[in-house]
């Protein structure tokens, strides 16, 4: 790939980081979020991880295999041990105030800028192990299996809670 089509990737990787980071912020706030809120962030972050394996000079699929299993298992996990309430008549998700979804999107985020970093803006060429695609396949593999077990799993069987667009109910989480 030429220079500037690596700089324009590396770059659509970091900004799709950021742009899910800042999309999870109502999940740091414990608010009421709608159902599409909650699926931008999950879209994002697997767009700016299969960005970052498109471009990988190190092409390791069976490590990239393993970091998407492990990704799969860990956020199924994470999915499950959250509480979650929902209000059925608007729509709303609301889960208590959590980092771990905003913590690994900021981690995907650190993984984009620096390989936008040291590859695009420092010229250095990739070992080409691909780890840091390996990092980001098991980040986005862990946001996704994340939602898809609190959206489809958790929210489906959760209690009915009266909530407003954007506020915390400041009621306790029963589910």
């Amino acid at each position: 790939m030429t220079t500037s089509i690596l700089f324009i990737t590396h770059l659509s990787a970091v900004l799709l980081a950021g742009f899910a980071l800042w999309s999870m912020r109502f999940e740091l706030g414990g608010k009421a979020a709608t159902r599409l809120e909650w699926t931008i962030p999950t879209v994002l972050v697997v767009l700016a991880a299969a960005v970052l394996l498109i471009v990988s000079p190190g092409k390791r699929l069976e490590l990239w295999a393993a970091a998407i299993a492990g990704g799969l298992v860990v956020g199924a996990f994470a999915g499950m041990i959250l509480k979650v309430n929902q209000d059925h008549g608007k729509r709303l998700i609301r889960v208590p105030p959590s980092w771990d979804g905003a913590g690994a999107t900021a981690l995907l985020l650190l993984l984009a800028t620096v390989r936008f970093v040291s590859s695009s803006l420092m010229g250095r060429q990739s070992s080409g192990f691909g780890v840091l695609a390996g990092g980001a396949t098991f980040l986005a593999a862990f946001i996704a299996a994340r939602f898809i077990v609190l959206r489809f799993y958790k929210a489906a069987r959760s209690i009915h809670i009266d909530m407003a667009h954007g506020q915390n109910p400041r009621r306790t989480l029963v589910h």
